[in-house]
């Protein structure tokens, strides 16, 4: 075929009414909205492979970008923000599917806890109160280690991913709760939050001198319990009484 018969079919191709908004293409997917031009009547073969690249999706974004958060935590967080973005699950997602995870596992191993408790707070309320606490994190950090290479936005993203790791790493601690007191428990989480506060901000701020990041790590991450606290206290206040 000549390069003037593919010219000319490809302007005789027949047009596709979008769906969504009703604008005529003729590529695979809408010019003006994004979705496909062609839908196709929903089968069982099409919901099966909505199964398959949802987990496919999980597993190569949400996974491994845990994985990464776990090995290699301010590394990643740099990585993303400096452009390399592609193989990583977006933060606030993340966030969310962390979120949900750690919400249900806290509620099912709090569940038989008495009303006016610290387990019954993690059971209902522990989630919520962190994901509104999040932008005041993020401040906090962005006062602490903000500047010129560090934009308030940045450090959000950072605080999100960041939390979002720590989300479902506490649901392994809290099922030690079936065999170890609380007091226990709250330490465990306690030295858990400080290795992983201070080993993110080691590794994403590297260009800058260890005691520098390791005394602001330590500052953000008692400005944070204490804002938290504050959050927590209000929270039980309003609907536990």
């Amino acid at each position: 075929m000549t390069q003037v018969e593919k010219f000319v079919n490809a302007k005789t191709k027949a047009m596709i009414v979008c769906q969504n908004c009703g604008t005529e293409g003729d590529m695979v997917y809408c010019p003006n909205c994004g979705q496909k031009l062609q839908s196709k009547r929903i089968t069982l073969h099409y919901l099966s492979h909505e199964v398959a690249h949802t987990f496919w999706h999980l597993e190569k974004g949400f996974l491994y970008t845990l994985k990464e958060l776990g090995t290699h935590p301010g590394t990643m967080q740099r990585k993303y923000l400096s452009g390399l973005r592609l193989n990583y699950q977006k933060p606030f997602p993340l966030f969310a599917i962390s979120g949900t995870i750690c919400a249900l596992a806290l509620f099912f191993i709090y569940r038989n806890a008495p009303n006016q408790s610290d387990q019954y707070f993690y059971k209902n309320y522990y989630f919520l109160v962190q994901a509104c606490m999040i932008p005041f994190y993020a401040l906090i950090t962005f006062i602490l280690f903000g500047g010129k290479k560090l934009y308030y936005a940045e450090a959000l993203v950072m605080t999100v991913y960041m939390l979002g790791f720590m989300s479902v790493f506490i649901v392994p601690i809290n099922l030690l709760s079936f065999i170890l007191p609380n007091g226990i428990i709250s330490l465990m989480e306690v030295i858990f939050l400080i290795s992983y506060n201070t080993w993110t901000n080691l590794n994403f701020f590297n260009d800058k001198a260890k005691w520098w990041v390791i005394t602001k790590s330590i500052i953000s991450i008692v400005a944070s319990y204490l804002v938290f606290q504050v959050a927590s206290n209000l929270v039980m206040s309003w609907f536990m009484h």
